[in-house]
C-alpha cells in the first residue's frame, strides 16, 4: 500500500517537472526564433525598427537637448509629451 503510494507521488511529480521543462523548451524556442527574425532584418539594411527608433531618438534629443539649448537663446519651442515615447521605445528594445 506505501509502494503504491510513494510509486503515484513520484509519478505526479514528474508529470510537473516534465511540463515545466516544456514550458522552458517553448520559451527557448520562441526566443531563438524572435533573434531568427531580427538576424533577418538587420541583413535586409534599413528596416522600420531602425526607422523608428531614429524618430523616437530624435524626439527624446528634441525634448532633453534642443528645446533647452534655443531655451537660453530665447527662443522657445514646444515640448513633446514623452509618456507614449518611453513605452513605445521600451517595447522596442525588448522590454516587457
Amino acid at each position: 500500500m506505501i509502494g503504491m503510494i510513494i510509486d503515484l507521488i513520484k509519478t505526479g511529480v514528474g508529470f510537473f517537472q516534465k511540463k515545466e521543462q516544456s514550458k522552458q523548451e517553448l520559451v527557448a524556442q520562441n526566443s531563438h526564433e524572435q533573434n531568427q527574425i531580427t538576424l533577418e532584418e538587420t541583413r535586409k539594411g534599413f528596416t522600420w525598427r531602425q526607422g523608428l527608433g531614429w524618430v523616437l531618438t530624435f524626439i527624446i534629443l528634441w525634448n532633453y537637448v534642443i528645446v533647452p539649448v534655443l531655451l537660453l537663446f530665447g527662443i522657445v519651442l514646444p515640448i513633446v509629451p514623452l509618456d507614449e515615447i518611453w513605452k513605445v521605445l521600451i517595447i522596442l528594445i525588448g522590454g516587457p
